[in-house]
């Protein structure tokens, strides 16, 4: 019963958004890419912006928020942006989050010191951007084109693949899929990222880190302030955008788009 309506579920209808959700991921693999295999960590300033700046907030926030909301003129909450089922999210935000910590960063031997500070915001602002982007943005895209169970898998795929730009293993590649699978899955129970950020998916970033021995200097700890702001100014403005948006269509084109 269960499997016949998976079949149910499954359809072919990609277009243009899907087309878009297609370029965005290839911009987003190019640009990260470009900064840890182009400019490499050895040029700070270029890396920085190319991953910070351009790849997480300009390509992974700014396009699929202002897509949605200016050109497919959806509310955020098409991207999991939203206070909807936000008390079942937390819960299960805590829930995981907690299972993660004590089975990851609980095991390490760590001195929690300014060291870690900037390993900390950078998980946030990771974690932030792969929520939107792979959960609200791909994955749900990716869903409306040909169904649940695909759109899961493809999006967890792009998840895996996009780790190309930073130079990992084919390994390494195999074992996000599965975990991409994990957080889309969770994602989808409520279409809220608050399931996934900010305790559940920076955990585990943040362990990765700390595990894989990544050092940064406290002074990384502001670029990735400024990357997390640059974020929430984004979507900030979208919101008003749309608000005024709104305040200028016909009643009954808002009654569509809210059903």
């Amino acid at each position: 019963m269960t499997s016949m309506r998976i079949l149910e579920g499954l359809h072919w209808k990609p277009d243009r958004d899907t087309l878009v959700a297609l370029g965005s991921w290839a911009l987003v693999v190019a640009g990260l890419y470009t900064a840890f295999r182009g400019f490499t960590t050895e040029r700070v300033a270029a890396n920085f912006i190319m991953f910070g700046p351009v790849s997480l907030v300009l390509l992974g926030v700014v396009l699929p928020v202002f897509y949605t909301t200016q050109v497919r003129h959806r509310p955020l909450s098409d991207l999991g942006l939203t206070f909807k089922h936000l008390v079942p999210s937390l819960a299960l935000s805590l829930l995981l989050g907690w299972d993660t910590y004590r089975n990851t960063l609980a095991t390490l031997e760590t001195d929690w010191t300014r060291e870690v500070v900037p390993l900390a915001t950078m998980a946030l602002a990771v974690g932030l951007f792969e929520a939107i982007f792979f959960r609200g943005w791909l994955q749900l895209r990716f869903e409306a084109a040909f169904g649940l169970v695909p759109g899961l898998l493809l999006g967890a795929l792009a998840y895996a693949l996009y780790h190309i730009g930073y130079g990992m293993t084919t390994d390494e590649i195999a074992f996000l899929f599965f975990l991409g699978i994990t957080f889309g899955a969770m994602f989808r129970l409520t279409r809220n990222i608050v399931v996934l950020w900010p305790l559940y998916t920076p955990v585990g970033g943040l362990y990765t880190n700390l595990s894989e021995g990544l050092t940064l200097p406290f002074e990384a700890t502001y670029g990735f302030l400024l990357t997390l702001g640059l974020m929430a100014a984004a979507i900030v403005t979208a919101i008003v955008f749309r608000s005024r948006q709104q305040e200028h269509e016909p009643r009954g084109e808002l009654v569509a788009q809210s059903a």
